[in-house]
This record gives structure tokens, C-alpha cells and sequence, in this order.
């Protein structure tokens, strides 16, 4: 089976995406595949919606267990695992019917030991296209390690984590993913991606793109938890432990504490805080305050402000605003701003990225915003040690 390729979908409670997701699977035009659904103990329809597909085509294989969470799935499923390399599709998502075919190409001219590709951010009808940090090419791991998590660009990814934009070779993951931690609940992804590019020879990084990241009404607010902090630094402690193990820690660890800091910033903002929104310079109580930004950022400081009830919102605005409307969310577009006639303190730019934030800035600067008023990560935050 030298050309067959792996791919795994865990599963928990998909029912309402998970048809189309298998459809796109059973689609692909590369047609050596093993499919292979993990139910993980779900309490909808999704087992019996891949009992039928299991029926439809021989290449599908359909296991049950319960329900022990998304890394041991995952585990589960290398080890069920007959292909030479293995992908994976998350159960609400989809992927166009080439992009098997895509990346099996590389694989196959390159003989990279990782296929690193990009892939769709999908907001109802709008998608965004999500690349890594390196130019397309063939790299070998010590030229990649020095900007693998960080580009030096707050936060632009060197290599993005996301395990559904990766082919692996399987001898790979069965030593990298076999040794994640089952209760890493925050980076789940990070916990494989990362140790297993120390694995490998070469990394084929593509800007190929056919992967359909889906952002569905019911995902839009991600759920937060009270213990974040401590799941984002159990994963950190994980990945120095791989780090100092595989004795690369030095040149990882600065990359590290930004990675920490920028995953605290979109879980758990509040972790930083002696006062209102302290990475963004700190926020007078009764301020009046914009925020511009709806995505996950945004929605993580709109929340918190809302119940922090220490600081006023007089405006929520994003460019995609319908698309957030649609969904239930109280966003307008950016020019509302502009009928606020500067009734407003500071507007806070909700975007992790720094280039796009950038923009966004210069956007609200056209619009009549004074640069005094917009905020984005202060320096001192940037900068300083976590």
C-alpha cells in the first residue's frame, strides 16, 4: 500500500456537517484512500450517518468507542492507520476534490516527510485564505526551526499548526502523536505539528489550498473556560519538555513565551489584566470604547468587556458584518463609526495579526479616527516576558 493514503476524521456530535464532509472525502480524485471515522461516543446521528456511508464504499471504516476526547481519537486512529501518509478532515469541514490528489503530488516528487499546505477560513459565503509564514519549497528542519512557530511578525505563524493542512509520514505520527498527552485540551494540533517537524528530513511548505475551514453560526462563539491559562501552559510545558528532549529548546523557547502570550490573548485575555484590557495598554473604567474586529478576538474582548460592566461599548463593527448579523451578533459595519461623531474613548483594533491590524488601523484613519484613539497590543505587551 506505498500509495495509499490515510485519512482520519474524528468525530463527536457532527450530524449536522458530517454527510458533506464524507461526500467531499469519498469524492477526492485520488482514489487510494483508507477513510477511517472515529465516532468518539457521540449522542446525535453521526455514528449512524457513518454506518451508511461504510455501506456505500469498501474504502471506509467505521469504529465506535466512547467518548475520550479528540487526542485519543486521534491516536486511535494512526494506529488503525495502513497508509504510507495520512491526512485528516475535521468532521464539520470539507475539502475540494483535487486536494488529496494536491498534496499526494508533492508528497510524491518531493519525498518530503511533511506536506505543509494551506487552507480556506470560511465565514458563511466569505473565504479567507490561510498561509504559512515560509515561502513554497522543499526545507530541511534546521532551516525551518528558527521562525517554525513564529515569524517575528505578532502572530504570523512560521508553520501553521492546523493538523488538516498537513500530509505525515505515519512512521511520524506514531511516535509524535502517540506521545501527546491525551489531556492536552488547548493545541491540540500544536502538540503533533511541532514535534513532528523535528521528525522529519524534509518539509515541503505549499501554498496549495482546497481545505474548507468552516466557521459555523454554532462555533462562532467559542466556548471559554474559567482555566484556560492552565490549559495553554500545559501545552507549553508539553512542547518544552519535546524541545529539551530533542535538544532544541534553545532556539524554540523565545518563540515559546510569544506563542503562550498570543494563545492566552485569543482564550483568555483577562489572564493578563490588572486592570480593563491591560494588553491593549490598559482602559479606564468608564471608558467609551469601539471595538473593530468580530472574529474570535473580537467576540473574546466583547464578551469580557460586556461582563467585566466596568467599560462602556458603543460600537462593535467589522467589515463582514452581515455575515456576524446573520448569526446573532450585534455588529455593524465600520462606518458606523462616523455617525458616533467621536463620542467614543479608544477603538480596539480585535485582530491578532499584526499586519492585519495595521490595516484595519489605517482604515479607521480614513475614516476620521484620530490615531490617538486607536488601540492596538502595546509594546511593553509585546515585549515583555511572560
Amino acid at each position: 500500500m506505498s500509495d495509499c493514503i490515510s485519512v482520519i476524521v474524528p468525530i463527536y456530535n457532527a450530524e449536522a456537517y458530517l454527510k458533506k464532509c464524507i461526500e467531499s472525502i469519498r469524492n477526492q480524485t485520488y482514489l487510494n484512500l483508507q477513510i477511517i471515522l472515529i465516532d468518539d461516543g457521540s449522542e446525535d446521528s453521526s455514528l449512524a450517518i457513518c454506518r451508511r456511508f461504510e455501506d456505500l464504499d469498501k474504502r471506509i471504516e467505521v469504529y465506535h468507542r466512547e467518548n475520550k476526547g479528540l487526542v485519543s481519537a486521534r491516536k486511535m486512529g494512526v494506529s488503525l492507520a495502513k497508509g504510507e501518509m495520512i491526512g485528516w478532515v475535521d468532521a464539520d469541514d470539507w475539502i475540494e476534490p483535487d486536494w488529496i490528489e494536491n498534496l499526494a503530488g508533492l508528497w510524491i516528487n518531493t519525498g518530503a516527510d511533511i506536506i505543509a499546505a494551506s487552507h480556506f477560513h470560511d465565514i458563511g459565503e466569505i473565504g479567507v485564505k490561510v498561509e504559512n509564514g515560509f515561502v513554497e519549497g522543499i526545507y530541511e528542519r534546521k532551516n525551518i526551526l528558527p521562525k517554525m512557530i513564529y515569524t517575528g511578525n505578532f502572530f504570523e505563524y512560521g508553520i501553521l499548526p492546523q493538523i488538516y493542512t498537513k500530509l505525515i509520514r505515519r512512521d511520524i505520527l506514531q511516535k509524535t502523536q502517540m506521545q501527546v498527552d491525551d489531556r492536552i485540551i488547548a493545541g491540540e494540533d500544536a502538540a503533533v505539528i511541532y514535534p513532528s517537524i523535528l521528525e522529519a528530513k524534509h518539509i515541503c511548505v505549499s501554498d496549495i489550498c482546497g481545505y474548507h475551514y468552516v466557521q459555523h453560526p454554532g462555533s462562532m462563539t467559542k466556548t471559554s473556560y474559567s482555566d484556560e491559562k492552565l490549559r495553554v501552559r500545559k501545552l507549553i510545558h508539553y512542547l518544552s519538555d519535546v524541545f529539551e528532549k530533542k535538544e532544541v529548546f534553545p532556539i524554540m523557547n523565545s518563540q515559546l513565551k510569544v506563542y503562550e502570550k498570543y494563545l492566552l490573548s485569543l482564550r483568555q485575555i483577562s489572564a493578563f489584566d490588572e486592570y480593563i484590557l491591560a494588553p491593549f495598554g490598559g482602559v479606564a473604567y468608564g471608558s467609551r470604547v469601539v471595538i473593530y474586529g468580530a472574529g474570535v478576538l473580537g467576540q473574546k474582548i466583547y464578551n469580557y468587556v460586556k461582563d467585566s460592566g466596568k467599560v462602556e461599548i458603543c460600537a462593535w463593527i467589522d467589515r463582514n458584518w452581515e455575515v456576524y448579523r446573520k448569526n446573532g451578533f450585534k455588529v455593524n459595519a465600520p462606518e458606523k463609526i462616523v455617525e458616533l461623531d467621536g463620542r467614543y474613548d479608544i477603538v480596539i483594533i480585535a485582530n491578532i495579526t499584526q499586519k492585519t491590524a495595521m490595516s484595519m488601523k489605517d482604515y479607521m484613519k480614513q475614516l476620521g479616527v484620530k490615531e490617538e484613539k486607536i488601540r492596538w497590543f502595546s509594546e511593553q505587551f509585546l515585549y515583555e516576558k511572560v
